[in-house]
């Protein structure tokens, strides 16, 4: 164990679940006692980083202005640790201070600079697939699912969060009587990895209409090219169908075999998206009830999780989950009112795909594929 964390630990923390004798007695000595013992995975199973990863983190925001920078006893070690420790669970901000010994108000407006400090210091860390690693995307997805020029998956879901107060209209973001919530829209690479992510508008919002409002969504209708250079990302049916954003075919129970074949691998795609997400929330479970009321802190939570998320996957390799909460429901996107069922190179380019794919081509002939259909 390292020695600067064993010397921060030395009057450190324990789970409720691991010592109910002593409260005050276990505070006080589980990680003079334990911690210096953790194996790597042990450790990370805690905080989600290893060590390494926990010390370099510490590094590199030492020199942000922390709030907290002057309390006696109290260091960069014990905001990223305190913060790591209340994203990773759901205990509430005063057991969690009582871990720490300190307050609880300290622990909150923590979390708000820690959040603050890591996107804008990591904010490479979530970026869009270009050149070689959209390249290695492409060869992933062909590789693992199957088809040919897909970059990116997207996929959603729901955040619940406390009634907003720093937007005009708090209503739109209820989903029930008594709740409300944010849309988290993100897009993943072929390993899982977030390359973008939103988490700012109502979370009853169709995911067409989350889209639009988008970064990726304006590129897509206003410089596709420059964003995609010929490839194309992967969505379920909520989305709109464009020689962009490759959807499933509508399946009305009379398919052919090949477009049977095509949503197959559609779906093999997108539980890449879902997988993460779903993982998401299980490494950093806050999220499940995010304890927020605005959508300017929500956003910055959200993103520093999918932040730390990547981190993560540095050292181990995206989950294969198959058993995974369905997102909520909503309507395919070609039935909605203002609906349509694609646009016409949008419905040529998966009726070439999906023809393709029952094909059996020569060794190469994946690579030929994607010049003659993507190439700019």
């Amino acid at each position: 164990m390292c020695k600067l964390l064993c010397v921060t630990f030395k009057n450190g923390l324990c789970r409720d679940d691991e010592y109910d004798n002593d409260e005050d007695d276990c505070k006080s000595n589980y990680f003079s006692a334990t911690v210096p013992s953790l194996s790597v995975m042990d450790f990370q199973k805690y905080f989600q980083l290893t060590q390494t990863q926990v010390e370099e983190l510490v590094r590199l925001l030492s020199p942000c202005e922390w709030a907290t920078s002057k309390l006696e006893g109290w260091t960069v070690m014990h905001a990223v640790l305190a913060s790591l420790w209340t994203l990773s669970t759901l205990e509430s901000h005063s057991s969690v201070a009582a871990r720490f010994h300190t307050n609880e108000s300290l622990i909150c407006h923590q979390l708000k600079e820690f959040c603050t400090h890591v996107t804008a210091n990591f904010d490479n860390n979530i970026c869009w697939p270009k050149w070689k690693e959209a390249d290695a995307s492409v060869s992933g997805f062909s590789s693992s699912i199957g088809l040919p020029g897909a970059v990116c998956v997207v996929g959603s879901c729901v955040i619940p969060i406390e009634r907003p107060t720093d937007v005009p209209d708090p209503e739109t973001y209820r989903d029930s009587e008594t709740s409300y919530s944010v849309n988290l829209m993100a897009f993943c690479n072929h390993q899982g990895c977030f390359t973008y992510v939103t988490a700012e508008h109502p979370g009853s919002w169709h995911n067409s209409k989350v889209l639009l409002e988008t970064e990726v969504g304006r590129a897509l209708q206003e410089d596709p090219v420059n964003l995609l250079r010929g490839r194309h990302i992967i969505g379920d049916a909520t989305f709109p169908l464009s020689e962009h954003l490759l959807t499933p075919f509508p399946d009305y129970g009379t398919l052919g075999e090949k477009k049977l074949r095509y949503n197959l691998k559609v779906q093999a795609g997108l539980k890449v998206v879902k997988g993460s997400l779903h993982v998401l929330r299980n490494k950093f479970q806050r999220l499940r009830s995010l304890q927020m009321s605005s959508i300017t802190q929500t956003s910055l939570a959200v993103r520093t999780c999918c932040t730390l998320y990547n981190m993560y996957l540095e050292t181990n390799n995206a989950a294969c989950v198959e058993c995974m909460e369905d997102s909520v429901a909503q309507e395919p996107f070609h039935e909605l009112p203002n609906g349509h069922s694609g646009s016409l190179g949008g419905i040529s380019k998966r009726q070439d795909i999906a023809a393709s794919l029952g094909r059996k081509p020569k060794r190469d002939s994946a690579k030929g594929y994607y010049r003659r259909w993507y190439e700019v």
